[in-house]
């Protein structure tokens, strides 16, 4: 007997896009079919008119997968791939917004705001970077300038995927991880070496709720909770230690609970 998957998007970051990998969900593919995903690229980038400019010089000392990152970045092509495939389900993280945030292009559009990686590209010599809309530099037009840009998404599916249930996953950055050696919790940000503290941590995580609530409670969205006393980071997570990188609980919890929100669709049909 052959048993229909459900068929879902992914638009945000590594905390949804890891719940369709065999290395946290061996089995998801036994009910879940990924028909497209789309991430570290934010809302704002997504809803502005994609950029013409002759940009194909993407040699550079980044990975393949940013530079595919950069590419949709700029073309903005996975909106088409939901209007020509709409999924039954779209889950949705706001991290990349919450994160980096946006900057204008000049030329009348914005990609997310990941200049430190752009930079290191050949074409980036040809973008004309205009202002910076983030949780650090003109925060209060960027929470205004992102509500905006999330209602013209919602336009977009209520015309283009009416059918597509959207599913928003409110995860957040944690700043602690399990030392199985000291069998003792410890702070993330006093054991790597980047510029995050607690302070920024907070900082992050009060927009992004700011974007959760907003998404949720106008538009009466699914969502998945996130129990910052259960999860934490991991440092043999296999994208390394980061906070966002979870211990394996988060994935076993999240995605089951993601599973109970489309069976629970699927009868309510």
């Amino acid at each position: 007997m052959t048993v229909s998957k459900y068929s879902i998007s992914i638009l945000g970051s590594c905390v949804s896009r890891d719940l369709f990998n065999s290395h946290f969900v061996s089995n998801y593919d036994a009910q879940f079919e990924v028909l497209s995903d789309q991430q570290h690229m934010s809302i704002i980038s997504l809803m502005s008119p994609p950029l013409s400019k002759n940009l194909s010089d993407i040699s550079g000392d980044i990975t393949t997968f940013y530079k595919h990152n950069f590419q949709r970045d700029l073309n903005k092509n996975y909106l088409e791939e939901l209007k020509y495939n709409p999924p039954e389900f779209l889950l949705i993280d706001f991290y990349t917004d919450a994160f980096y945030g946006t900057v204008e292009e000049k030329s009348g559009s914005y990609i997310t705001n990941k200049l430190w990686q752009y930079k290191k590209l050949g074409c980036y010599r040809e973008l004309e970077i205009g202002k910076e809309y983030s949780v650090y530099n003109n925060s209060l037009e960027f929470i205004e300038l992102w509500k905006n840009y999330f209602d013209l998404f919602m336009v977009f599916i209520n015309e283009y995927c009416p059918k597509t249930k959207i599913i928003i996953n409110k995860a957040k950055f944690v700043n602690r991880y399990l030392d199985s050696k000291k069998d003792k919790m410890v702070t993330i940000s006093d054991v790597t070496d980047d510029k995050w503290k607690a302070f920024h941590i907070d900082r992050f995580n009060i927009i992004w709720n700011l974007f959760d609530t907003y998404a949720i409670e106008k538009y009466n969205l699914d969502s998945i909770d996130f129990d910052m006393n259960t999860y934490y980071g991991d440092p043999f997570h296999k994208w390394g230690l980061f906070y966002v990188h979870y211990n394996q609980e988060f994935y076993n919890d999240t995605y089951q609970k993601l599973l109970i929100i489309a069976d629970r669709s699927k009868c309510e049909c």
